[in-house]
């Protein structure tokens, strides 16, 4: 889905103009107060900027942000409901569609989301979506739950974690080393090491907790 700018949430349009960051994932959301958004985000890059940008933004009413990593934090932000906001989600009223978490902010300006629902109700969400939005339908299929611990991910960490897979770092006997990933991906040995130690954590502790 691409807003146009005048659409986009400027925290969004903050994230897509600054370096350093890759996504904002909404991982929950209470829209039970007509006025009043009461969202909780994980958002990947550096969280100084963000504090800076957020705490600048008029809409905003109370945030908190809890770093989880050098690479990622958790935003919890209360903001008056714009009017844009509003008319995309009188796009779901009265459709028997189940929108899924995360909802993805990319750095590109795009956003991602997931929805059930049978295929003539699907299809009734996007003929109702505001003209202003594009939307491209990527996928269809059959739901078969989240992908636990991977969307805890960095871009850079999924890259270095699918090119361990790929080379046979996890086969047993292992096919390849640290050293050879790294050759691969043109970085230091120690930098891989790093992703590949977070992005282990984050799988699990994305399947036990």
């Amino acid at each position: 889905m691409q807003e146009p700018p005048d659409w986009r949430n400027p925290m969004h349009t903050f994230i897509t103009e600054t370096a350093g960051f890759e996504r904002a994932e909404l991982l929950i959301w209470n829209f039970s107060r007509s006025e009043l958004d009461v969202l909780l985000f994980r958002v990947v890059g550096p969280i100084d900027p963000y504090r800076e940008a957020i705490d600048a933004a008029r809409f905003v009413t109370d945030y908190d942000l809890t770093p989880i990593d050098d690479d990622a934090f958790y935003a919890y932000v209360e903001h008056e409901t714009r009017e844009m906001d509003r008319q995309l989600r009188d796009s779901f009223d009265g459709k028997h569609v189940v929108l899924v978490p995360p909802v993805i902010y990319h750095a590109d300006g795009t956003t991602r989301l997931r929805t059930v629902g049978r295929s003539e109700a699907l299809e009734s969400v996007i003929d109702a979506v505001p003209d202003a939005i594009d939307v491209t339908v990527e996928s269809i299929g059959e739901y078969r739950g989240p992908a636990r611990g991977t969307l805890e991910l960095t871009d850079r960490q999924r890259e270095v974690a699918r090119t361990a897979v790929e080379m046979g770092y996890y086969d047993v006997p292992r096919d390849a080393s640290v050293a050879d990933i790294a050759d691969r991906l043109d970085c230091a040995a120690s930098t891989i090491s790093d992703h590949i130690r977070k992005a282990e954590r984050a799988v699990m502790v994305g399947l036990f907790e």
